[in-house]
């Protein structure tokens, strides 16, 4: 069986903790009989990162909506000269859609191959996590979503934090995919409730738990349910910079305060040995490094205290990255994966949302009356906080690893409408098939007052 995973962004652990759970459900589905087409925005480095030798089963494509289109932005002749090279880029996606013949001027090698792989597929898959708010421009996302509708694919939507969407354009956009997507699963109800009014079926949307809890190490889990790990005197810490903190740059001043009043608590108070490390580090080629972040923080503290902290700014699978965490006492987590991952290994977590989707997490694992969020926090209370997570840690850890059971059976419980989905086709191709099929979904897709007045993506 061909899979094609959209969207995906590997130089993220997090998000290719995603992928690696994506990938544990389907085979708990379909077998271990799976080849993975991975359609990542820097395809490259990923496989760098992941590599044939260790993930034979994983494929490596550049994202379509990137590469087969220009970035019109700038406006003037050349953005003028952009859009038509845009349209030509449809028509000859469209002749693909129809003739299965990949020879256009327009696609390269690579493209080429990644088309093939689309009309190969047998299953396609929008990657989970948090792309669809509209603190980002959607735009590239949905060129992604229309190219799935030229070929005559309708991607399963997995495990999302998506909306609000207030933007008239985001919603008229987004009506029609959702509509033909066979399958949407949403990390909580909130995320539901943000499409409810977007979706014909809202019975194919799905609250499930984020994927990754599928990764959870449940054995490990019972073992320190039954007795407590000792103390083994280690606590990671996670960060990273937040263009969207309220009051700017005041407040990301209170959010690196508030982790130096936590590290320096840590050491003085409970002499624990402290490590910054993070999902998002150690990748030149990534806009994001929260070792950098974390740096900040270090160097401000007194010598006495910095001289128990180091960063670990190296890059970490998530394999890697949760037997690091493994034997912390607990993690302090920004990253929202970071907080998963650490769970899923059996180890507490006291969390900092910047999004709500942390904020859901939180109430799920029993922590809700401990989490910092990045808009408010300020150091008296993460000093408060952090000294009631400690003082009933065996409570909180309890409390968190049952309900981290309860979330990988959620995670875990997305192969029943999968098995469904895929069991009700009389083929594997739960996606369609390339051609007229697929341009009549297209021509659906784009009956919108904005494709009215011209191509998308121009």
């Amino acid at each position: 069986m061909k899979v094609v995973i959209e969207n995906t962004v590997c130089l993220n652990t997090g998000d290719a903790a995603i992928l690696l759970a994506i990938r544990h459900i389907l085979r708990s589905v379909v077998g271990s009989d799976v080849r993975f087409l991975v359609f990542d925005s820097q395809p490259d480095v990923a496989a760098r990162l992941y590599p044939k030798k260790d993930y034979p089963d994983l494929e490596f494509h550049k994202l379509l909506s990137e590469s087969l289109f220009k970035d019109r932005r700038g406006g003037g002749i050349k953005g003028r000269l952009k859009s038509l090279y845009n349209r030509a880029v449809w028509r000859a996606l469209r002749h693909f859609a129809q003739n299965g013949a990949a020879s256009s001027f327009f696609f390269n090698l690579d493209d080429r191959r990644g088309l093939e792989a689309y009309a190969s597929a047998d299953l396609v898959v929008t990657t989970g996590g948090t792309y669809l708010v509209e603190n980002y421009d959607l735009e590239k996302r949905l060129n992604q979503f229309r190219i799935d509708a030229t070929l005559g694919k309708d991607p399963i939507f997995f495990t999302q934090s998506l909306g609000p969407f207030k933007k008239s354009y985001n919603r008229q956009e987004l009506g029609p995919i959702f509509d033909r997507a066979p399958l949407i699963l949403l990390r909580d109800e909130r995320s539901r409730n943000h499409i409810l009014d977007l979706v014909k079926d809202p019975g194919k949307c799905h609250v499930v738990a984020d994927s990754v809890f599928a990764l959870a190490d449940t054995d490990r889990i019972k073992k320190h349910l039954g007795t407590a790990p000792a103390p083994t005197g280690r606590v990671a810490i996670s960060v990273r910079h937040w263009s969207f903190v309220s009051d700017g740059e005041d407040g990301m001043r209170r959010y690196l305060d508030s982790i130096r009043e936590i590290a320096t608590i840590l050491v003085r108070d409970h002499a624990k040995k402290v490590t910054f490390v993070s999902t998002c580090q150690g990748v030149p080629e990534y806009a994001h490094d929260d070792a950098k972040t974390a740096r900040a923080i270090v160097v401000e503290l007194d010598p006495e205290i910095a001289q128990h902290v180091d960063v670990d700014a190296t890059f970490h699978t998530p394999d890697q990255l949760m037997a690091l965490v493994k034997d912390c006492d607990f993690v302090v987590a920004t990253r929202m994966h970071m907080m998963i991952m650490s769970l899923c290994v059996g180890t507490p977590v006291l969390p900092i949302a910047y999004e709500f989707k942390t904020k859901e997490v939180a109430k799920h694992i029993g922590v809700a009356d401990l989490l910092l969020d990045i808009d408010t926090v300020t150091p008296s209370e993460a000093a408060e906080k952090l000294g009631r997570f400690i003082g009933s840690l065996d409570h909180y850890r309890r409390a968190s690893l049952e309900a981290v059971l309860e979330e990988h059976a959620s995670a875990m419980s997305a192969t029943g409408p999968l098995s469904s989905l895929i069991g009700s086709r009389h083929s594997p191709n739960v996606a369609g098939d390339v051609g007229k099929s697929g341009e009549q979904r297209s021509a659906r897709l784009r009956n919108s007052k904005h494709e009215s007045q011209g191509e998308p993506v121009i």
